[in-house]
């Protein structure tokens, strides 16, 4: 299994926490699609002959900026260079006002079948606080609309932590979510990053950074909501009905191959990482120049092992011990014999069956365990 990430760098609006990578002017929109093109046909020996692309992915930025056409010509263009499953899952991100019954109908008849809508939450107010360019009525009804198109795989994005989200009304929330012909949701917690206008402003004393505590309240309000409806936890961030898994995200989680097509992708063949250049003048040039236009590192062991551990333990398949031995000759509960014993003890961990998995209150710490984890580089 193998997948394609796009990254599409516009947005209409700029959203005042996020860190991505993208654009809102779109004077270079045609150039950057044009090099795009090129990378497309220039990457195609990343793959191997027999590898197939079971998913493609359209991420930025926001890819509902694309009209019919400049998607068409990107999907032939995929087809074209590299060797596609017949039933590869297409993941396209929108934004609510994007959306209409004709552009929705266009993008089935593209061959996308998965949606990822940027609803992010249900509270005007907070959306005007995030700088959003849609109102709640635009996401209950776009969501409705993609329902009577006939797309069957829709995955919305809410938004939690937010100082002002009260937790009953985050409940709430997430009760009206998974009312919507939904069959997956993403929801993240609030982040300051760096160099974003949310960190300036709480530099500047005008708005209040994320609250530690509100956030892992709602996180837990989230979990215990998922399960009274029988839906599954299968990632940190991510829940689904049963069985309907994010193919392309799951294959990250995996380790799997993927390569990232557009300004700012990773890529990733199992042993290398690669970045594309986050500027898209650059981009250009580079593409023009028909230079690489990435930088890339090789994974040592350590690293290899590292990411096996930091990505299993976000899932809920956790890390299989086992093969982390097998595979690396890395036994890792004889070397954190007293840390596992601690958080099976605080209720943070389950082993089972040579599997690691963190519990739902675990979930909280899962960066810190594996940090802990990560210890194993000492070893080397």
């Amino acid at each position: 299994m193998a997948g394609i990430y796009i990254h599409i760098p516009f947005c209409k609006k700029a959203c005042f926490y996020c860190d991505f990578h993208f654009d809102v002017s779109f004077k270079h929109k045609d150039a950057v699609l044009s090099s795009l093109q090129k990378e497309i046909t220039s990457r195609a020996n990343f793959f191997n002959p027999d590898d197939v692309i079971e998913s493609i992915y359209f991420g930025g930025g926001t890819p509902s900026v694309l009209n019919k056409h400049e998607l068409s010509t990107i999907l032939n263009a995929l087809h074209t260079q590299y060797t596609i499953a017949p039933n590869v899952e297409i993941t396209f991100e929108c934004n609510p006002d994007d959306l209409s019954s004709s552009y929705l109908a266009d993008l089935k008849l593209l061959g996308v079948n998965r949606l990822s809508i940027g609803v992010q939450s249900f509270n005007n107010d907070h959306l005007k606080w995030m700088n959003r360019s849609h109102d709640s009525a635009q996401s209950l009804q776009c969501v409705d609309m993609a329902a009577s198109v006939g797309f069957t795989d829709i995955t919305i994005d809410l938004i939690y932590g937010i100082p002002s989200l009260g937790l009953h009304e985050w409940q709430e929330t997430v009760e009206r979510a998974l009312e919507l012909p939904i069959n997956h949701l993403s929801a993240y917690g609030l982040t300051l990053e760096p160099n974003t206008p949310y960190q300036r402003l709480v530099d500047q004393k005008k708005y209040h950074s994320p609250q530690d505590e509100k956030t892992s309240d709602h996180f837990e309000a989230l979990v215990a909501i998922i399960n009274a409806k029988g839906w599954e936890h299968y990632e940190v961030s991510n829940f689904c009905k049963t069985g309907n898994y994010s193919r392309h995200n799951t294959a990250y989680w995996q380790n799997k191959k993927y390569l990232g097509l557009g300004p700012s992708a990773h890529s990733f063949t199992g042993t290398e990482r690669h970045w594309n250049v986050s500027n898209n003048a650059e981009y250009n040039l580079k593409i023009a120049a028909v230079e690489q236009a990435f930088e890339s590192e090789f994974l040592s062991v350590e690293d290899r092992i590292n990411e096996y551990v930091l990505t299993g333990l976000r899932t809920k398949w956790g890390v299989n011990l086992e093969e982390l031995n097998h595979k690396y000759g890395h036994p890792i509960v004889s070397l954190f014999a007293n840390e596992l014993n601690e958080w099976e003890s605080q209720g943070w961990i389950t082993i089972s069956q040579g599997q690691l998995t963190l519990t739902s209150s675990g979930l909280l710490f899962a960066d810190y365990i594996a940090s802990e984890l990560f210890k194993l580089k000492d070893e080397f």
